[in-house]
């Protein structure tokens, strides 16, 4: 059937192909057609610009046609309203070439337009997991709107998964199901990752059978032209003290922009905005009349500009823009026109980010993809080495995918309790607990979860019926409900606004620490705050010539993952040097190896150093999450005091005989080599115990400190896969002790 793909969609959509002149279907599109025209469950999993939209639209819309109803039929989840602009266009094209209607539900749409939708239902409704919840809760006959729902599509599932997002959406699938009593097909699309078997688990819940993955293997690999670049930071001033810091590395960055479309990644808020204003400086103490035409895009930036940014990229007149300075928003698939460029400054710990982020260039026909690292310090250096070196060996990390979000289940509790007007214990249960998010929380754990919210008052207990009580009132329904819509959160934050439009926002902490007025840069524009309204938490401002980049108040930081870690052990004691870097990152990873000499680390060896005084270091390579985890139990064991980073950890002893901590330390890897499976959640409650109630989430206050300790402990450590690594790893002394 596969060679017959393209034969066995709508003639409207054939016909389409042809008026478009395409080549036929892609290597995805040929893969992927067949599974879904017969209502498989599955994941399609292809890189940035692999054709996976047209891949599940072009079978789904040709089923929705073969019986057209009055109701969506097609429901598609994407996590960005820009990805969704970007979809729209062509989603009502192929809807239209089928003879049904696609609709676009966001924010942003029009009130009177979403009634008439609700009204007249399209066949193809494309959303965001927030505005279906809203749905699900405000809006009276949405089980009629949605009543012939056949396939549910996740976009960009690899990043719902990696938060609270993914748990959301996997909720709303249920409660669907659950409410329309039916079973409809699932499809997630999906850069490449590392555990695609366990996303497939993830989609399904526990009420269905994993679905089928679909993949292709490109025989025919794109040409690259990739380099990352070292500046020494302790070297840049020496010849000439009297240049700024970073010099070198902010003109080889400057020149490279010139008469190029790029996109330039930093790691914050704060640095791209700080990227964006160098270059302005740059611009105008050069004189050049083509200036570096740029903007930001990122969270804090505006719609209204991040858009404005995203369509100046396009224009190849001078009213266009050069480059675009983004975090990770633009990682996603939204459309930004043939880009020569990627550009990543500073350090990157994700193999899947940065494919996700170089597939963005070389998507022409004989282009090659191109990408370019700028680097000012070793750990940046060695990191980013790793990464790229994974990425052309089309390595992703695995996902981590939680199984006790006590937080989320919280949140839809009150979801629930307010979708139905009040909703029974057990009812709630049968429910949710299908979901994969919550596939490890026993029923005694979600009563406990239920009477610890009627407790705090965060739900009433209405004759045998669960409904919201005045604590879940005052912190989640007011300002019409949008604290509940979204199970993410964010710090405090000030509106900025030029007249009446907003450019964006900045953290209470920055605003509240400085005078008016002030100057910053946001959205990569310069402005001067003239007044500050605290009652409404507004900036009113006016643009101006020179600005500094405002702080981000960031609660988080970004595991490096078990791939990423071992690929720098790797590079740091066995491997060649790869042939992207430049003479100066390779004298940085000469400098590196220098530093690490004598360690003798090895893929599959853990090597262990103790000195006289008690130090002992343990060198893993084994990321973030497996060395906290161990350096954990080193400490609630008595052992020492532990900490950690991806490469080792580090432990201060009490005990300076070095053959004692020596035994000691052996004894705990030989016990934990043999810990059993249904041990592990006995352990991470013990260890549990050792952290804080850190307010990961604004539904974790809804929580019993147990449980809040659980799902904190699920967030931050894995017992799991450090079993793993113990099981496959060989433990040597280096000045053999044992």
């Amino acid at each position: 059937m596969k060679s017959n793909a393209l034969k066995s969609l709508h003639k409207g959509l054939q016909n389409l192909i042809n008026e478009k002149d395409w080549k036929g279907l892609s290597e995805i599109q040929i893969e992927a057609i067949p599974v879904i025209l017969e209502r498989h469950d599955c994941i399609i999993e292809a890189p940035t610009a692999g054709g996976k939209t047209e891949a599940v639209l072009f079978p789904t819309l040709t089923l929705a046609a073969q019986n057209k109803k009055n109701s969506v039929q097609v429901l598609y989840l994407a996590p960005l309203r820009a990805l969704l602009n970007n979809i729209e266009l062509r989603a009502k094209e192929y809807a239209q070439a089928c003879g049904l209607h696609a609709f676009k539900w966001h924010g942003d749409v029009e009130q009177k337009e979403k009634i008439n939708e609700l009204r007249n239902p399209s066949q193809l409704l494309i959303t965001t997991p927030e505005s279906l919840e809203a749905i699900l809760l405000r809006k009276a006959g949405w089980t009629e709107f949605f009543k012939g729902l056949e396939v549910v599509i996740v976009d960009e599932a690899h990043n719902f998964a990696f938060g609270d997002r993914g748990g959301h959406i996997l909720s709303l699938l249920e409660r669907l199901e659950c409410a329309l009593k039916i079973s409809f097909q699932r499809i997630a699309l999906t850069a490449t990752i590392g555990n695609p078997e366990d996303m497939l688990k993830w989609l399904a819940g526990s009420n269905k059978q994993p679905g089928e993955r679909i993949y292709v293997t490109t025989k025919k690999q794109k040409k690259r032209d990739y380099l990352v670049q070292f500046f020494d930071k302790n070297m840049d001033n020496k010849d000439r003290p009297e240049e700024p810091a970073h010099y070198r590395e902010f003109i080889a960055f400057y020149n490279l922009l010139l008469e190029k479309k790029s996109i330039v990644f930093g790691r914050s808020r704060t640095r791209t905005e700080s990227i964006a204003a160098a270059i302005r400086k740059m611009n105008e103490s050069s004189g050049t009349k083509n200036p570096v035409r740029v903007r930001t895009h990122h969270s804090s930036v505006s719609k209204y500009y991040r858009e404005e940014a995203e369509n100046l990229i396009k224009v190849a007149s001078e009213t266009g823009l050069q480059a675009i300075i983004s975090t990770s928003t633009l990682e996603l698939g939204i459309d930004i026109g043939e880009l020569d460029q990627v550009i990543q400054y500073g350090g990157l710990s994700s193999p899947g980010a940065f494919l996700q982020r170089v597939g963005r260039t070389g998507r022409r026909e004989g282009k090659k993809q191109f990408f370019r690292g700028f680097c000012t310090s070793q750990e940046e250096l060695v990191l980013l080495t790793a990464v790229v070196s994974l990425g052309k060996k089309g390595v992703s990390e695995s996902i981590r995918l939680s199984k006790r979000s006590y937080h989320l289940l919280a949140h839809q509790l009150i979801c629930l309790s307010l979708q139905n007007y009040g909703i029974q214990k057990m009812e709630a249960w049968n429910i949710l607990s299908k979901a994969y998010c919550f596939s490890n929380v026993s029923l005694n754990k979600f009563i406990e979860l239920v009477q610890s919210m009627i407790q705090k008052q965060y739900l009433r207990d209405v004759d045998g019926e669960l409904v919201v009580g005045e604590a879940g009132e005052k912190a989640f329904l007011g300002s019409n409900w949008r604290r509940l819509f979204a199970v993410f959160d964010s710090a405090p934050m000030y509106d900025v606004m030029e007249g009446k439009k907003q450019v964006g926002t900045l953290d209470s902490a920055f605003v509240e620490s400085i005078s008016v007025p002030f100057l910053f840069v946001l959205g990569g524009i310069e402005w001067e705050a003239e007044k500050v309204i605290t009652k409404t938490r507004q900036v009113i401002v006016r643009r101006t010539k020179i600005g500094n980049a405002p702080r981000w108040i960031v609660f988080r930081g970004c595991d490096v993952p078990i791939e990423t870690a071992k690929e720098a052990g790797r590079i740091l004691f066995e491997g060649d040097f790869p042939d992207f870097l430049d003479d100066e990152a390779k004298d940085g990873i000469i400098a590196a190896r220098n530093h690490y000499y004598g360690i003798g680390w090895q893929s599959g060896k853990w090597i262990i150093t103790i000195s006289d005084s008690g130090k002992m270091e343990i060198w893993t390579f084994a990321g973030d999450r497996i060395n906290r985890t161990l350096a954990l139990f080193i400490t609630h064991e008595g052992i020492g005091k532990a900490v950690s980073n991806y490469k080792n950890v580090e432990v201060q002893s009490d005990i300076h005989d070095r053959n004692k901590l020596a035994l000691r330390i052996s004894d705990l890897l030989t016990n934990l080599k043999q810990i059993r499976s249904s041990q592990f959640e006995v352990l991470e409650k013990e260890l549990s115990q050792s952290l804080r109630c850190i307010v990961f989430s604004k539904f974790a206050k809804c929580l019993p400190n147990n449980l809040w300790l659980e799902a904190m402990a699920e967030r931050v450590l894995d017992i799991e896969d450090l079993k793993k690594e113990l099981n496959n790893a060989i433990f040597e002394f280096s000045d053999n002790q044992l």
